[in-house]
């Protein structure tokens, strides 16, 4: 009995080793998608498609959930959701003002893949490589980007408080995404 011991320890001890040396095998679990988001910015870059004949003016809103966020330097921390809403087409902003209101007038916005007014781009997935709108859910040891594929959000304002209120469809994702946000919304200026 005592050989069995010395045998079963030593197989105890090698197992130990092997997972501790190599790399587990579960799968990253990702966070839900909150649907209430309590920061971000919304991103202003004038007649960015100009030069392609598009006259209108471009925004994008960059929305966080609580956990997740925008470091001093502007790099990404914590576990939580991001909804990019990007290339929102709008008439002429007005650049001198400091108010969302100012970039991204009250209205229901639509997606879409063209540049028509009061829409916004839906999301792109290039082999991999994602653009236009799209959900990101970030956890503890990884992420997954979810595409938009539909969707439509409503502006509204009270006082200088942005009231948004959308609902998207998620590439591969069989429930419906709603999504909400209500605070003041910094404005972030890329211009070209």
């Amino acid at each position: 009995m005592r050989k069995n011991s010395y045998i079963l320890i030593a197989i105890s001890i090698l197992a130990g080793c092997l997972t501790a040396c190599y790399p587990s095998r579960t799968p990253i679990h990702y966070q839900t998608a909150d649907t209430l988001l309590t920061s971000g910015q919304l991103e202003y870059y004038g007649a960015y498609y100009q030069a392609e004949g598009v006259p209108y003016d471009v925004v994008s809103l960059d929305l966080y959930s609580k956990g997740l966020g925008l470091n001093k330097d502007g790099v990404m921390e914590g576990v939580g959701t991001n909804l990019y809403i990007s290339d929102i087409f709008i008439s002429t902003a007005t650049p001198s003002a400091h108010k969302a209101e100012d970039f991204l007038p009250e209205d229901t916005y639509q997606s879409d893949s063209t540049a028509e007014l009061m829409h916004f781009l839906r999301g792109l997935d290039y082999d991999g490589n994602y653009g236009g709108s799209y959900v990101l859910l970030m956890g503890e040891a990884g992420y997954k980007v979810l595409p938009i594929t539909e969707g439509e959000m409503t502006v509204t304002y009270v006082g200088d408080t942005l009231v948004l209120d959308g609902i998207a469809t998620l590439k591969g994702q069989k429930q419906p995404y709603p999504f909400h946000f209500r605070d003041i919304l910094p404005i972030s200026r890329r211009e070209r």
